[in-house]
């Protein structure tokens, strides 16, 4: 019964993590601005101290998730980089093609 609860714990955890992700990636305006570079940053250290912790413990059930947020949260980081290059290249694209006064 105790691995059932920390599964169930698990999925939501990794649903709530993975939503944000989703936010990120879809770029809306404001929401993508409220998952920020050290909150990626924190949670690959946060979720990859887990990860060894459940290792040397021999907890499957959080190994399992903890590796599932590393990855999560790496494709968080990697993705806001990369919105913030796109922002950057059309700002400095759009700025050169605006009309002169």
């Amino acid at each position: 019964m105790k691995h059932v609860v920390g599964w169930i714990s698990s999925l939501l955890l990794l649903v709530t993590f993975g939503s944000q992700t989703y936010r990120q990636w879809k770029g809306d305006e404001g929401e993508s601005e409220k998952y920020t570079l050290i909150f990626f940053v924190a949670a690959i250290a946060g979720t990859a101290g887990n990860f060894i912790y459940s290792l040397l413990v021999n907890n499957w059930v959080f190994t399992a998730l903890n590796a599932a947020l590393v990855v999560n949260n790496a494709a968080g980081l990697w993705i806001t980089v990369r919105n913030r290059k796109q922002a950057r290249r059309a700002e400095a694209i759009g700025g050169d093609l605006a009309p002169r006064p």
